[in-house]
């Protein structure tokens, strides 16, 4: 009685002892029923990191922190990965350091390169660190923030150096709204019969909106008898015609087309009419040349003989006043 007593308390030993173990692996991040291989990554600085810190794949738990060591001036960080998921680390993926989100913490995350090899387990992966979000929006925020004191302060001093110009500019606008509105007070009986003759114009439009669109429809009428009246008809059979006519002369049918189209009747007309013109030049020059009669029964000789002495007798009584002029000089 008294050795089974003593074995149960050893068996109950043994695995308290086992569950205890169990339970700091478990607490440590690694869970012992589980097969894991380690991999490791060097950082400049692992602040925030802690031994069971999460290891993530595309948003995925697959292993934790297992050993944070210094070497140097560097930190080495082991990292606890489940064997099934090492066919889908390539050799050239990196183990980018960030924080775990924005209540804090920091984790790894691998992320996957293009290589057609797998990371061997014991191997060491590229290690990098992600900027944190927290920070990245305080510098950014704080860049802000001075490029706004900047912007500020060149606006206090705008405003200090041209304070005067300003007073003034307000001024102006001041006295500019003053006249307005004493323009528009002015012209506000003008404005109020403007809006009065445009009210009564409106209401006239109302009240012989009938009789408009009356006008409208007779109109629509008119243009419809006039579009299904002969008149179209007449009209193209008149541009019909005259189209016939025209190619008619084109074609050089008809006396029209003979006329405008034979060159020799052209040079013809135009010799007549030379001829004709030098013709009448002459009988203006030489009009008895052409006509042998006269209105008194006189022929061309008779009018030429009675010429010959009107023509003699005149040259005598020049040749008597010359005398008698040269008569009186002499006695003078």
């Amino acid at each position: 009685m008294k050795i089974r007593r003593e074995f149960k308390i050893g068996v109950f030993a043994v695995i308290v002892i086992l569950v205890s173990w169990w339970g700091i692996k478990w607490l440590g991040g690694q869970n012992i029923l589980l097969t894991s291989s380690s991999y490791y990554a060097y950082y400049d600085n692992v602040s925030g990191l802690m031994v069971s810190s999460r290891v993530k794949l595309r948003g995925v738990e697959i292993g934790n922190v297992q050993d944070i060591q210094l070497e140097g001036d560097r930190v080495r960080i082991e990292m606890l990965i489940e064997n099934k998921y090492a066919a889908m680390i390539p050799s050239n993926s990196v183990a980018e350091l960030g924080a775990a989100g924005l209540m804090g913490g920091t984790e790894i995350n691998i992320i996957q390169g293009d290589a057609t090899t797998h990371a061997e387990p014991e191997s060491t992966l590229t290690g990098s660190i992600k900027p944190d979000l927290v920070n990245t929006m305080a510098e950014k925020a704080g860049t802000l923030l001075d490029g706004i004191n900047t912007t500020v302060g060149g606006i206090n001093e705008l405003l200090s150096t041209n304070g005067q110009n300003i007073t003034q500019m307000i001024a102006n606008l001041e006295q500019m709204t003053s006249s307005i509105n004493s323009i528009l007070n002015a012209a506000e009986y003008n404005i109020n019969g403007s809006l009065n003759d445009l009210r009564t114009f409106t209401s006239t439009l109302a009240a012989n909106s009938g009789r408009i669109e009356s006008m409208i429809s007779n109109i629509d009428s008119f243009s419809t008898d006039l579009a299904e009246a002969k008149f179209v008809d007449e009209l193209n059979t008149t541009i019909s015609s005259l189209n016939t006519i025209i190619t008619t002369i084109e074609n050089g049918d008809g006396t029209a087309g003979m006329l405008i189209n034979d060159k020799a009747l052209y040079e013809s007309l135009n010799d007549a009419g030379s001829n004709l013109s030098q013709l009448l030049e002459d009988l203006k020059a030489n009009p008895m040349r052409y006509v042998h009669f006269s209105l008194f029964g006189k022929t061309e000789e008779q009018i030429a003989e009675k010429q010959a002495k009107k023509e003699a007798k005149a040259e005598k009584k020049a040749a008597k006043k010359a005398a008698k002029e040269a008569k009186a000089n002499s006695e003078e």
